[in-house]
């Protein structure tokens, strides 16, 4: 089978490579599409560690049955289903509890183990969600990280309530996600800030209601102007930086709320306690989600009343993923998802 592997010194290579072998209580999994996020990226370039080099990239996936353990109850070839993002232990009290993301001996698909770059995959029957038929393939691969992820950042961790001023900073995949999901669940005021005036444009039409420049001189007068009032109630941060983490607290509104989803290596300072402490307000940070939360995601989408139609900006031949991640590096076509498709022509 074709699989897209990262070596060491960043290396992306399309290779030719065994089909991956049955295991106990496992399934084979054709991968119709795969979508390829910032974390890819970030590992791609070194940014993250990569605990298991060469790897098969990629976490995010959806297809179709083609073989099942004697084992495994419950999926038969031939069903469409999705991939969770990681391989997780299934004993400790964050899967009791049904919160994947906090397993600690978690397995990310394409940095610990083989991912969803390849026309196969062999996951456990555990990391497998039906994908109904209301939803494409290339939707359904980007429900159990992007959607996914920025429902349990909106609904769960912020809680957001109907009338909100809800301001999102970094809109791309996942941030764009939350827009939609902040409108759905009846925030008042929404702004957007990303210095991609493509990413604004993207914004707007998920149902921002005020765009920000995040490259503007006085970025947090401009978030606040824009909230109305002292500044959002809420704002959920989705770059990954230093200084967007302390814009965000920097401009919510005294006794707000700050939400941090955006991954990365630096370290942000949380100010002087006088002014953290005396605006009381909240930070919190936000991984993965809940199997509740991921069953809910799929059901709006499948029903419509989430509208991903405009989530997939473009798409890929598999061979084409070193392509793919230099596009979202660059930012060309103002992405919010990338798919490859194996099985594409090139």
């Amino acid at each position: 089978m074709k699989g897209i592997r990262l070596h060491s010194g960043s290396s992306v290579q399309v290779e030719e490579l065994p089909e991956p072998t049955l295991g106990s209580r496992q399934v084979r999994i054709a991968i119709r599409a795969a979508g390829v996020c910032g974390t890819d990226l970030h590992a791609a370039h070194g940014r993250l560690p990569v605990p298991a080099l060469p790897v098969i990239m990629g976490h995010e996936g959806a297809g179709v049955v083609e073989e099942v353990d004697a084992d495994v109850a419950g999926v038969a070839v031939g069903d469409r289903v999705l991939l969770l993002p990681s391989e997780t232990c299934g004993a400790c009290p964050a899967c009791e509890a049904g919160h994947l993301g906090l397993c600690p001996g978690a397995r990310i698909l394409g940095m610990a183990r083989d991912g969803t770059f390849a026309e196969q995959i062999v996951v456990p029957v555990s990391c497998l969600r039906p994908l109904p038929d209301a939803i494409p393939f290339e939707q359904g691969a980007i429900l159990a990280d992007a959607v996914a992820t920025a429902y349990h950042a909106v609904a769960t961790r912020a809680a957001v309530t109907g009338g909100e001023r809800v301001a999102v900073i970094g809109c791309g995949g996942v941030g764009h996600h939350v827009i939609l999901l902040a409108r759905l669940l009846g925030a008042r005021t929404i702004v957007a800030v990303d210095a991609s005036a493509g990413a604004r444009r993207r914004a707007e039409a998920a149902g921002a209601d005020v765009v920000v420049d995040a490259s503007d001189a006085d970025v947090r007068k401009a978030i606040r102007r824009a909230a109305g009032g002292e500044g959002p109630d809420l704002v959920i941060e989705y770059a990954g930086k230093k200084a967007s983490v302390e814009l965000a607290i920097a401009s919510v509104a005294r006794g707000g709320r700050v939400i941090v989803g955006g991954v990365g290596m630096e370290s942000p300072a949380l100010g002087p306690l006088v002014s953290f402490v005396g605006r009381e307000i909240g930070v919190l940070g936000s991984m993965g989600y809940t199997r509740a939360e991921l069953g809910r995601v799929v059901e709006l989408a499948a029903s419509g009343r989430l509208d991903l139609s405009g989530s997939i900006t473009a798409r890929y031949p598999l061979e084409c993923a070193a392509e793919a991640l230099a596009d979202l590096a660059n930012g060309r076509g103002d992405p919010v998802r990338l798919v490859l498709l194996p099985g594409a022509s090139p």
